[in-house]
């Protein structure tokens, strides 16, 4: 009996061993998981912070690119401005927001959509100094400093024709102004056919002529607030609100990281 009795103990002993090794191991197991959890949350954090700091600097860096194509475009429309003015075109430039505004009268007589033949001689003479500034390279002769962009080049030259009174036949200011656009698209491309092949990034044509149906009225831009060294811009405008022609230029922005 005293054996049987002493064997059932060591059984008893033997059973509560277990358990307690096996509840130890359970608590070192937790413990090992919330070492490793809070190992790697701090471990997480500063890569977190390092990735917000990349996107930071990232914008920044894309903020300032585009500070830096705005500014060359200006600079491009202001040569452009002054070579065609050397040319006797007369034009207005709007530097900031990348324009150019012709008056159409130089171009086309009063109550025709024809081109006269002093206007077609200006529309050669326009199209050799866009041609020029859409090709140039950044060491080429015969521009300003600084006046070929360097950063992004130009996607597109948006040039809308608006023509505000109706010719003496009659026809309707909107048709005048598609027949203009025709006409100037025309002489534009057989005087330069370069102008015809330039693509942008998507392989659309760079240069796009149309007629604006509605009469516009043109403001000159605004002569103050311009930065030191830059001439301000001719306010050569149309006499008539609608009759004029706008150049806007856009350029080819990287995408955004």
């Amino acid at each position: 009996m005293r054996r049987g009795t002493r064997a059932h103990g060591e059984d008893q002993e033997s059973y509560f061993a277990s358990m307690s090794d096996l509840m130890a191991g359970i608590v070192f197991i937790f413990l090992i998981m919330l070492m490793a959890l809070s190992m790697y949350n701090i471990d997480d954090s500063p890569k977190q912070d390092q990735t917000q700091d990349q996107k930071q600097q990232s914008e920044k860096l894309y903020q300032e690119t585009l500070a830096r194509i705005m500014e060359e475009r200006a600079r491009m429309i202001e040569g452009l401005q002054r070579d065609l003015a050397a040319r006797h075109i007369d034009v207005a430039a709007d530097a900031a927001n990348g324009r150019l505004i012709l008056p159409a009268g130089q171009f086309f007589p009063s109550g025709t959509a024809a081109l006269s033949a002093e206007g077609r001689d200006r529309m050669a003479a326009a199209a050799e100094v866009l041609a020029r500034y859409l090709t140039c390279k950044p060491d080429v002769a015969g521009l300003p400093s600084g006046a070929c962009p360097v950063t992004a080049p130009v996607e597109l030259v948006d040039t809308a024709v608006f023509a505000g009174a109706a010719p003496k036949a009659g026809t309707p200011p909107d048709t005048t102004a598609r027949i203009q656009a025709l006409e100037a698209s025309a002489a534009l491309i057989s005087a330069q056919p370069t102008l015809y092949g330039l693509q942008g990034r998507g392989g659309q044509a760079v240069l796009s002529v149309h007629g604006a149906p509605a009469a516009v009225p043109v403001q000159a831009p605004p002569q103050g607030g311009r930065k030191a060294g830059r001439p301000a811009a001719q306010a050569a405008m149309p006499q008539e609100a609608g009759d004029h022609l706008t150049l806007t230029f856009t350029m080819a922005l990287p995408p955004r990281s």
